[in-house]
């Protein structure tokens, strides 16, 4: 018994260390990330502010939807679910309803209005309501 407890004890010691293996990986994610930032920061200038902000409003569908993905679905998000299914089950599960409805919503209704009014943020209405002032 004592025996097992030793392993699981050492199993805990090594998961709480970086390997190379780790330091690699993140070094090289460290790496690509500057590179994007400096390649498109230094070498492929934007003119204006909607080229630097938004792409110039030429941007194809699929990169759009994964920087939707990727500021909807935080960390806390992708932790925090699969404890809450293991704490309380399965009914957590009835969100992807919610989520699904709300989708199409935003498609439907919500984003064709922005997209019109060449609107980038929710708070752009009301500044020019409240200057206006």
């Amino acid at each position: 018994m004592a025996d097992i407890q030793d392993n699981v004890i050492d199993m805990v010691y090594k998961m709480q260390r970086f390997s190379w293996v780790d330091y690699v990986v993140f070094v090289f994610m460290l790496a690509i990330s500057a590179f994007v930032g400096v390649y498109w920061g230094f070498l492929k200038k934007q003119t204006t502010q909607s080229d630097y902000l938004l792409g110039g409003r030429n941007m194809q569908v699929l990169p759009v939807s994964m920087s939707l993905v990727a500021s909807f679905i935080s960390g806390i998000t992708l932790l925090g679910s699969p404890t809450e299914v293991y704490m309380y089950g399965t009914q957590y599960s009835y969100i992807i309803i919610g989520i699904f409805l709300m989708s199409i919503f935003m498609t439907q209704v919500y984003l064709p209005v922005f997209h019109e009014l060449k609107i980038t943020s929710n708070y752009e209405p009301w500044y020019g309501l409240m200057s206006s002032k």
